[in-house]
């Protein structure tokens, strides 16, 4: 809502600070959706959550297009965050279950980029249409494709979740699961798997013991400082350029557009990129992977995402120009994409068996660290400025980013002491799911 915010805004006069929770509580919510959809699609399947999660989030569309009242209005979005949420975890969860360990990087890359390179378009085009018929047409048109992409979804998201083995010929192995004969319509029942609701209690201790893992709470941690400061940027750098540097309402869209052009860089670097280099230093290391490899990735968007957060803070009092808004708020964005995809890859090649309850912690728990970060903005930028709260987010970025270097030589010493204390080496041949 970042580029559309000023017209939102005019709504509802008198309110304005009061509506700055439209841009915050959203980052909260999809955290508490993933805390909830995740078990369920541990217990039930993935499919009857991504569908009963599309499903609220029409339902939610609809009402935040008709709501009559700020109240209303966040009320509804915040209960469409809750639908969004599953797209954090259970979607990457779904596309790490379905490729192998090598594919990963790449596979993940292409989702993020797929995902991102849409809102894009979609943005540019909203904007002229937000422009033209206000932003209730803004919900309505995202709740007519989702409502297409629901239909949809019941015929092609086939559940992914299925009894895997541990073993094979007498020897460990982690979870795997060969198919053969399969037919277009398996998996395409509404639940595909025997429910299992014991398996809900068990993966919130599993969730909580993700806290003992240091490596982990890295990851986390990572993820929730790039993402506040892009929800930062993302709830700025509208008010800014209209206010300071004048810039048409329109062409706020080719502004929050620029991200296609981040996701083009950011996949064949990052995914491809990134895939190749983890197979070269395998090789290097007589054909051993080592979850480490992944961490190097982050090099390039922890610097990317430094710089500009100093060069956005510069900018937003008056030392730069338009287009260092545009760029820096583009470049935090590419640097967030690469601290999720390494925070996520990273975590559950390193605890495979853990990968559902892992992957809430992160991106829960990194909703809640932004919204935190987030919902202080105002009152931050009111007493230290734009540039003193960049200066903040710049230097908490940077000194998560540097604590890569000692995890990558002490990180393997580190998972196994947590894999011990949390019984994950017991997991081998019974996994969660």
């Amino acid at each position: 809502m970042g580029a559309i915010f000023t017209v939102v805004v005019q709504s509802y006069p008198g309110q304005e600070t009061k509506a700055t929770d439209l841009l915050t509580y959203p980052t909260l919510f999809m955290g508490l959706g993933n805390l909830i959809s995740m078990p369920l699609a541990i217990a039930f399947g993935r499919r009857p959550v991504f569908l009963a999660s599309m499903l609220l989030l029409v339902a939610s569309g609809i009402w935040c297009t008709y709501s009559k009242s700020l109240e209303s209005h966040i009320v509804g979005r915040d209960i469409m965050s809750l639908a969004a949420g599953q797209s954090e975890a259970l979607a990457p969860m779904i596309v790490q279950e379905i490729h192998f360990l090598h594919e990963k990087g790449k596979k993940l890359s292409w989702f993020v980029a797929i995902q991102n390179i849409a809102v894009g378009v979609f943005f540019i085009a909203t904007q002229y249409l937000v422009s033209a018929y206000g932003w209730r047409w803004w919900y309505g048109l995202f709740t007519i494709i989702n409502g297409a992409l629901f239909l949809l979804s019941i015929v092609f998201v086939a559940e992914s979740a299925y009894d895997r083995t541990g073993k094979i010929n007498g020897q460990k192995t982690l979870k795997i699961h060969v198919v053969t004969g399969q037919r277009w319509n398996d998996g395409l029942k509404l639940i595909n798997i025997k429910p299992r609701l014991d398996k809900v209690p068990t993966f919130y201790v599993r969730l909580l013991q993700g806290f003992a893992m240091p490596t982990v709470v890295w990851a986390l941690l990572t993820n929730g400082i790039f993402l506040g400061l892009y929800v930062v940027q993302a709830s700025t750098f509208a008010t800014i350029l209209v206010a300071k540097f004048h810039m048409a309402f329109v062409n706020l869209a080719f502004v929050q557009g620029a991200q296609i052009v981040c996701c083009l860089v950011f996949l064949p670097v990052l995914g491809y990129g990134g895939d190749y280099l983890v197979k070269l230093l395998a090789k290097r290391n007589d054909s051993f992977y080592k979850p480490e490899y992944r961490l190097l990735l982050l090099i390039i968007p922890s610097i990317v995402g430094v710089i500009c957060a100093l060069v956005y803070g510069q900018a937003a009092i008056g030392n730069g120009h338009w287009y260092d808004i545009a760029v820096c708020y583009n470049g935090v964005y590419f640097a967030f994409l690469g601290a999720n995809i390494v925070g996520i890859t990273y975590t559950v090649d390193s605890f495979p068996t853990r990968a559902g309850p892992l992957l809430v912690l992160i991106c829960a728990g990194r909703g809640l660290m932004s919204f935190g970060l987030s919902y202080s903005t105002l009152p931050a930028i009111n007493t230290i400025g734009y540039f003193g709260t960049m200066l903040v987010f710049g230097v908490l970025s940077g000194l998560f980013a540097l604590a890569a270097e000692p995890l990558y030589f002490c990180g393997p010493r580190l998972r196994a002491w947590s894999g011990r204390f949390t019984k994950v080496e017991r997991e081998s041949e019974e996994t969660l799911d």
